[in-house]
């Protein structure tokens, strides 16, 4: 039963710090072990701000609780009023409250982190906030160590949205005086010390056992990359200062370190490193120089890993891709990106967008129609063959603007079929491209009756003579069936056909046709009997 005592935030936060000073750490755990266990039974309002409970223990424990005192809390078990079947009737409540259950069996380690990280350290600084006026002289690594302080009070909290909020809200009281560089490394070191927690893999503890990333912890890991993402597309401006590469430099070591470790997460550290070269280092770069460097540190990199994942090796590989990309070695790139996929290591679509989205920004359409046709190959597989749209819409933009892109764009997707089926598809009927549409049709062995009427309207209006070997192709394979239900398929179609030869101005051929039919057909008496139904002889 619900109990109908309801707390605020501030009395929840209240009980949480009563938890911590009521009950010794040892305690809680075992309250934590026996609200796991369910053996809280009738959890009940017993009055306002009490609620009572029965744990069973070696023996039924009676226990009544006082919200308001945890003091004058009794149990039947005749320890003190601090005994673990207190702290289970307690978690057991703030469940059925909708509040966190860990912030309670962590109360004890909670209070104790956060009066760490209030202590004076050592080498004499009184506080975190004191350490604010080093920030501007510390390097990437003590920010880090900063942020970590800052946010150890909040290490037991469920990795959700608002574990986000009050992490980087916790980081943001430190307000350094920073300039504009600086203070934008700052704030993605904060984010990426934030994701790096919210992302951690469920450690086998017994808060965590068996844990993954729920509903609530994806969303939250969400909207931070999102935040990450909007923030690296502000850019670097270090024409002003230049001082800051160093700064630039320890962060993007931070982040290739992450995207090439075995994580778990080298995808998603693979795009903070793609959109910092992306948005951040290449537009303050003017030679080779500082590409041809970062190869040989992806390159070192993958030479000392060893056993390294299929997702870690394909991250080493499109980082080496896109270093070729940036430096205008594009048949580089393909034979990364081709390696990547001969070695079956999961290449989408993503991917290689990233590509086509730098070359269409920078209006380069020769350059992008020739990487449209080497990626045609890569994209050619299940796991992309509903994310081509995208793909597609590139080709459009090129058509529209390179003579001859749109023969190239026909030869590459008939390349890429089936897979390619639905785009090619909307390719032909976009440009009316009806002949072409009806020869794909044949030979994917489609029938006129598998589409709507409505579909075919188009062509019928357009193109009707296209229809014609699709119509009377279809009509033979039904009269081959030789059963009533093939007559009344092909009959539905020859109606059909005898309005395209009339809209055509054809009828004496459509006779002709028709007459040659039927005799033809003459011993098929049910299929003479469709006909006659559907008014087509006499």
């Amino acid at each position: 039963m619900q109990p109908n005592y309801v707390m605020d935030d501030t009395q929840w936060h209240q009980l949480v710090e009563d938890a911590a000073e009521h009950f010794n750490d040892l305690t809680l755990k075992r309250g934590f072990q026996y609200y796991k266990q369910e053996r809280v039974l009738q959890l009940r309002a017993a009055a306002a701000g009490r609620i009572a409970a029965v744990v069973m223990d070696e023996e039924r424990c009676q226990v009544e609780i006082d919200l308001t005192r945890l003091a004058d809390s009794r149990c039947s078990c005749q320890a003190a009023s601090g005994c673990k079947h207190i702290a289970a009737a307690l978690m057991a409540y703030a469940e059925r409250q909708g509040r966190s259950v860990n912030a309670l069996a962590n109360a004890k380690t909670a209070a104790a982190a956060q009066r760490a990280a209030q202590a004076v350290p050592a080498g004499g600084v009184a506080r975190p906030q004191e350490l604010a006026d080093r920030i501007p002289g510390m390097s990437a690594a003590e920010w880090r160590e900063l942020f970590a302080r800052v946010t150890a009070p909040l290490a037991h909290e469920t990795r959700n949205v608002q574990y986000v909020k009050d992490a980087l809200t916790a980081i943001g009281r430190l307000k350094p005086a920073l300039s504009p560089v600086p203070m934008r490394l700052f704030a993605l070191h904060a984010q990426l010390l934030v994701l790096e927690e919210v992302m951690k893999p469920a450690r086998a503890s017994w808060q965590q056992l068996g844990s993954h990333m729920g509903y609530h912890t994806h969303l939250a890991a969400s909207e931070l990359q999102d935040a990450i993402r909007a923030a690296l597309a502000e850019g670097l401006d270090l024409a002003d200062e230049p001082e800051q590469w160093a700064r630039v430099e320890e962060t993007l070591a931070a982040i290739r370190g992450k995207m090439l470790s075995e994580s778990g997460a080298q995808a998603e550290y693979f795009d903070i490193y793609d959109r910092l070269w992306r948005h951040g280092i290449r537009a303050n770069l003017k030679d080779r120089q500082r590409y041809e460097e970062e190869l040989r540190q992806l390159r070192s990199a993958g030479a000392k890993a060893e056993a390294a994942s299929k997702r870690t090796l394909l991250t080493q590989a499109l980082a080496q891709s896109r270093m070729r990309f940036y430096l205008g070695e594009d048949e580089a790139a393909w034979t990364l990106l081709q390696e990547a996929a001969g070695r079956k290591l999961d290449l989408l679509s993503g991917d290689l967008y990233r590509f086509l989205a730098d070359l269409s920004e920078a209006e380069d359409w020769a350059r992008l129609l020739a990487w449209l046709e080497a990626i045609a190959p890569l994209l050619a597989n299940h796991a992309n063959r509903n994310h081509l749209s995208e793909y597609a819409a590139y080709w459009e933009i090129v058509a529209a603007r390179l003579p001859g892109a749109e023969a190239r764009m026909w030869d590459a997707l008939g390349r890429m079929l089936p897979y390619a089926g639905d785009i090619y598809e909307a390719q032909m009927r976009a440009r009316g491209e009806w002949h072409r549409w009806v020869d794909y049709q044949l030979s994917a062995g489609r029938e006129p009756l598998d589409f709507r009427a409505t579909e075919l309207q188009p062509l019928e209006k357009e193109a009707p003579e296209a229809l014609l070997p699709f119509y009377h192709q279809a009509v033979e394979r039904y009269v081959a069936e030789k059963n009533r239900a093939g007559y009344k398929a092909a009959a539905r179609l020859l109606k059909r056909l005898a309005k395209l030869y009339k809209k055509m101005k054809l009828e004496s051929r459509w006779e002709l046709f028709l007459d040659a039919f039927a005799a033809r057909h003459s011993r098929l008496r049910a299929l003479q009997e469709e006909l006659r139904k559907g008014k087509l002889i006499p």
